[in-house]
């Protein structure tokens, strides 16, 4: 009896301790859900006080935590592999100096350089090929399709490149038929990235707060913020040649603007 008596006391303090740990989390979760709401409304109401008197709608308002920040580390091998799903096999390789590669082979030509940027052409005239070969590459490179069109043997279309769900602004690419060739140009970045320590990226309503500062002083005629989302901006210097910093698109009614998260400095597309 008094082995089962302590069973149950032991069960009691077990389920008091679950309840009290509920409850703490259900209290610190309420209290964020409350911070959340303040910001939203002190956004909302900021945004409206503008002499521009923008329209913000506080649901847009995003508090995920930004994409870490990194170095890309440039890799021939992954050039070649562009350039084989592109041209096909047979590729004869040069090394043209200063980085730059060059991959030929009896369907075209290609040529990337150590900041990302390449250019492609390739004897595609059907329309229904090339747009074949925009889908495959964008599926085998991680890029993100933002506009094609078919117009008779005619083909165009446009893709960004994404890092773990998250677009890079400044690394795009486009496919384009002219002159019985098919022209590719843009940015193609590797797959490995080396992280950076930094943890003092910008939050979602800070970002607000810089771009609405910087509206202010550029002047620019905005009447609605229509949402927002994290991506990367790709920078280049001497030293790194391909950065990818977090940064937060702000989507509004007169065009896009992207709010670095390590300066603040806005730009627009």
């Amino acid at each position: 009896m008094e082995s089962f008596r302590l069973k149950n006391i032991i069960i009691l303090i077990l389920a008091l301790m679950n309840l009290f740990l509920l409850g703490s989390l259900y209290g610190r979760a309420s209290a964020r859900q409350e911070a959340q709401d303040r910001t939203r409304q002190q956004l909302v109401e900021l945004f409206s006080a503008d002499s521009a008197r923008i329209a913000l709608d506080g649901d847009i308002i995003s508090f995920q935590t930004p994409p870490a920040g990194g170095t890309l580390s440039r890799d021939v091998a992954h050039d070649q592999k562009v350039a084989t799903l592109l041209l096909g096999e047979g590729l004869l390789r040069s090394d043209q100096g200063g980085g730059i590669y060059s991959y030929e082979n009896s369907s075209g030509a290609a040529v990337f350089r150590s900041g990302g940027n390449f250019d492609v052409t390739l004897h595609l005239t059907d329309a229904a090929g090339a747009q074949a070969l925009f889908r495959d590459f964008c599926k085998e490179f991680q890029y993100e399709e933002i506009s094609s069109a078919v117009d008779g043997s005619s083909f165009s279309a446009s893709a960004v490149r994404t890092y773990d769900g998250h677009r890079v602004m400044n690394s795009t690419v486009t496919f384009q038929t002219s002159d019985g060739a098919l022209h590719i140009t843009g940015t193609y970045l590797p797959d490995t990235l080396v992280p950076d320590a930094r943890e003092d990226a910008l939050s979602g309503p800070s970002a607000l707060t810089a771009f609405l500062n910087t509206r202010r002083e550029m002047g620019a005629v905005i009447s609605a913020v229509t949402g927002m989302y994290p991506c990367y901006e790709l920078q280049s210097t001497a030293a790194a040649p391909m950065t990818l910093t977090p940064a937060w698109c702000i989507e509004t009614d007169a065009g896009l603007y992207y709010v670095n998260c390590y300066t603040g400095a806005v730009t627009r597309e």
